[in-house]
């Protein structure tokens, strides 16, 4: 995939990520793509990684993730980006509906003629439990 092709599918990324559209981001992957994250693992097919964005904006309807470049070498781009959301329901555990929840981390994907190959997510998966009122931290 081209670096112009790999800037459109980031940028249509950019775009369903703003609309809050948990369909339109599953159909950038690739029907067989895989989506890793330290919160689910590694998951693989498009169903699967529907369900993880499904997740996510039930947990936190109003989240948005944006990133503002990301550094492309084709087939490959990664960018640091922010989640900032409200929770409003489970989140691996009973939340603090209402918690704010920010989150800062990192993306490497591969990009193939069938879309996004695979992607995977890095970021502080126990700090964003202990922001959510899931993770409860006893002082030492």
């Amino acid at each position: 995939m081209t670096r112009t092709a790999i800037e459109e599918v980031l940028a249509r990324q950019k775009e369903a990520f703003l609309r809050r559209d948990a369909d339109a981001l599953t159909r950038l992957h690739a029907p067989d793509g895989t989506f890793e994250s330290p919160a689910y693992g590694v998951v693989t097919g498009r169903q699967a990684i529907r369900t993880v964005y499904h997740y996510w904006y039930t947990a936190f309807p109003d989240f948005l993730l944006t990133w503002d470049h990301a550094l492309i070498d084709p087939p490959t781009a990664s960018y640091c980006w922010s989640f900032a959301g409200t929770a409003a329901g489970p989140f691996f555990g009973d939340v603090k509906v209402g918690s704010k929840v920010s989150i800062v981390g990192a993306c490497e994907a591969t990009f193939g003629d069938e879309g996004i190959l695979a992607v995977r997510h890095v970021f502080d998966f126990s700090g964003t439990l202990m922001r959510a009122g899931v993770l409860k931290v006893k002082p030492s």
